[in-house]
């Protein structure tokens, strides 16, 4: 029997996002098979020069373009606009983070797509969301790290606000946008094809992550503070250091790991506390419990340290960086990396596709192409677009080949 492409295996996106929650989407519907269709600008999309790069090659779009075929494409020109337009009518779903309203002065509006295409999913993602007083402003994901409250509760106690390093406010929406995605496929299945629109925010789907953040402000006017390592509701829980340079992390979420913990570094007296029985009892003497644990744990290599505490059976691992990731058994068991052969680069290991499908998984294909538009022509062609019309189109700067030069302004 022939493998199968993917659970997504028969769907077509047009992924027509910048920098990283839109086209983050993109990806991971192509990783599970879908058709993606990246629109980029004829002079390249940022990513391209974002990050690292290798012998002139962004890393990071090798990456976050992985699996998609590229269209480069001046929307901001009528003809422009009208191939995406001819694009959209052939898809299932429409990924834009542009700001609100960008989309309808092209004509690529969802009133417009969907008259033509009304089984279209058409998803929205922007700073702060469609509507309110806030829709026009600009949103990255660095004010929305700030603006959702994150960034005010993370960090050393004494220290200030602290953003992320990574794009998480993007990384997050892409997820919650893939589930919206595929929960408005599984609808038009069951409403006569009719397909719907989206609107996801930045902010919104990493302050949902938030715990009980807003609950405990709403109920008693308690404001989450910045707590470093530790926990507000579970002692011990921290990082600490060992003898070796390396960290470690330590969880007692549940109250029978605590004991387990305080044998393991030698502290029978803790295990047996009854004034130690309970998290809520832990946290009293917080100070005092995570001093002992660091001084066990900075005696102690990392090796020795999670050879305690795995024969202890308490919930502890190493924190790694990553080139401990490359050589960790687990991850190579699992093919938590995976290798893909490029032609410019070679043999290149990034991230494998999750979640894992038994009977239909995806795969990284190819990483995202070295040449803007690569699939201008093929993707035009495609749509009705003439040699001569494609060759019209490059020359008025609307699009461009990978084999042509566009006259840019």
């Amino acid at each position: 029997m022939k493998p199968l492409a993917g659970p997504l295996a028969g769907y077509r996106v047009i992924d027509l996002g910048m920098i990283f929650a839109g086209p983050l989407v993109a990806t991971h519907l192509s990783d599970l098979g879908a058709e993606v269709i990246k629109i980029e600008h004829p002079r390249g999309d940022d990513v391209r020069t974002t990050g690292r790069s290798k012998n002139g090659r962004g890393l990071w779009w090798c990456v976050s373009s992985r699996n998609k075929r590229l269209v480069s494409v001046n929307i901001g020109k009528p003809q422009g606009a009208e191939v995406a337009r001819r694009l959209v009518r052939t898809a299932d779903v429409f990924i834009e983070n542009f700001r609100p309203g960008r989309m309808k002065q092209w004509g690529l509006d969802y009133a417009t797509l969907s008259a033509q295409n009304p089984g279209l999913v058409m998803l929205h993602i922007s700073g702060y969301g469609q509507t309110g007083p806030y829709q026009g402003r600009p949103g990255m994901g660095t004010l929305a790290e700030a603006f959702s409250g994150f960034a005010h509760i993370t960090g050393e106690r004494d220290g200030p606000p602290t953003l992320p390093s990574i794009p998480l406010a993007d990384g997050v929406a892409s997820l919650t946008g893939t589930y919206a995605v595929l929960a408005a496929l599984l609808a038009r299945e069951k409403n006569g094809g009719i397909g719907d629109e989206i609107d996801l925010s930045l902010y919104e789907p990493l302050l949902s992550l938030l715990g009980s953040m807003v609950i405990d402000y709403d109920q008693l006017k308690h404001v989450t503070a910045r707590r470093g390592n530790r926990s507000t509701w579970t002692v011990p829980r921290n990082a600490y250091r060992t003898r070796d340079q390396k960290w470690v992390a330590v969880s007692s979420a549940a109250n029978s790991i605590a004991p387990r913990l305080f044998r393991a570094i030698g502290r029978e007296d803790y295990a047996i506390d009854p004034t130690l029985a309970t998290n809520e009892l832990r946290l009293k003497r917080v100070d005092e419990i995570d001093g002992e644990i660091a001084k066990w744990v900075a005696a102690h290599t990392l090796e020795e340290v999670l050879a305690r505490f795995h024969e202890y059976d308490v919930v502890a691992g190493p924190i790694y960086d990553v080139a401990q990731i490359f050589t960790d058994p687990q991850v190579a068991h699992r093919q938590t990396l995976v290798e893909v052969e490029d032609a410019a680069l070679g043999k290149v290991k990034i991230q494998n596709v999750v979640p894992r499908f038994t009977r239909n998984p995806g795969r990284v294909r190819w990483l995202g192409k070295a040449e803007i538009g690569a699939d201008t022509g093929e993707v035009l062609e495609e749509l009705g677009y003439s040699s001569e019309d494609i060759a019209r189109l490059e020359a008025g700067g609307v699009i461009k080949t990978a084999s042509g030069e566009t006259n840019r302004r």
